[in-house]
């Protein structure tokens, strides 16, 4: 396929220089020893990603290689993010879902003659979110869809419109998967069925796992704790206890949605980066380590 990658040509200097033919000034070469021993004759593989070495748009797999990972912003040129927040692109199986602070769009998408083009119609959740990060959401969706060009290396892609340049690093190696012991995990969306909401201001609720299978946690409104049990990918909670404190509106409606999904016979949870997700069900609690 297209794309902005170039050719894997580790052989191809050496050819050259034997035959007095001076290699392309363009083509840079590899910062380790080549490898030795002839190519694999089985069937074909998916290869991969290049190593700073030029790789072939004909035999680079890049829908292949961006698919099921998710890229953080390391480095933006040509526009400022919000303090505290960052570009976050997850590929997976044709779709694209993007964050930048706030709310998250998808999309499908492919990659045409190395660039990466959206199929122009973005679905996206509805928090709601200060200005400055409402308009940082309407930045990147008009970016994304301006078809930028699309480069890899390594475990970066570098995505250009103009002078906009980001640059994203695999998610994997930016931010490893924090466990799900040892932290404090507080709070920050609730999700019903297709519907994705924000934590009120001023309102806390958090979940603090310990490795002898107790809990501890904050509802938004009473404290309490209990037992918990890790089956893969799920957890059961058990003699969950809490305080009776009368709360406001606000504050009630957060608790009654918490403690709900902890209740639930087992909960599926995600962790990713520094993030967990619980579902029980279509409704779940969604968490940031801190």
């Amino acid at each position: 396929m297209n794309g902005k990658t170039r050719l894997l040509l580790i052989g191809l200097p050496l050819l050259l220089a034997a035959c007095g033919v001076a290699a392309p000034s363009t083509q840079r070469p590899p910062t380790g020893a080549p490898p030795t021993g002839a190519p694999p004759t089985g069937a074909p593989q998916t290869p991969a990603p290049p190593t700073n070495i030029p790789v072939d748009p004909t035999i680079f797999d890049m829908p292949g290689f961006l698919n099921g990972k998710q890229f953080i912003s390391v480095d933006v040129n040509g526009a400022t993010l919000v303090p505290g927040t960052t570009i976050r692109l997850t590929f997976s199986d044709g779709q694209l879902s993007a964050q930048a602070g706030c709310n998250t769009m998808s999309g499908g998408y492919s990659i045409v003659d190395g660039k990466l083009v959206a199929d122009g119609s973005w679905a996206t959740t509805e928090i709601g979110c200060d200005p400055a990060r409402q308009a940082q959401d309407q930045w990147l969706a008009n970016f994304l869809s301006s078809s930028p060009t699309i480069d890899v290396e390594n475990d970066k892609i570098t995505l250009a419109v103009g002078d906009t340049v980001i640059q994203l690093l695999d998610r994997e190696v930016a931010q490893p998967d924090l466990q799900l012991t040892g932290q404090v995990w507080t709070l920050n969306s609730i999700i019903t069925g297709d519907a994705v909401s924000s934590v009120p201001a001023g309102i806390t609720a958090t979940l603090q796992f310990n490795d002898d299978g107790t809990l501890a946690f904050q509802s938004g409104c009473n404290s309490g704790g209990g037992n918990y049990v890790v089956d893969g990918q799920q957890v059961a909670f058990s003699n969950l206890v809490t305080t009776e404190m009368a709360c406001p509106g606000p504050q009630s409606d957060v608790e009654a949605a918490f403690l709900a999904v902890l209740g639930a016979d087992a909960n599926d949870f995600a962790i990713d980066a520094d993030q967990l997700t619980l579902m029980a069900g279509a409704n779940g609690l969604q968490f940031v380590a801190g």
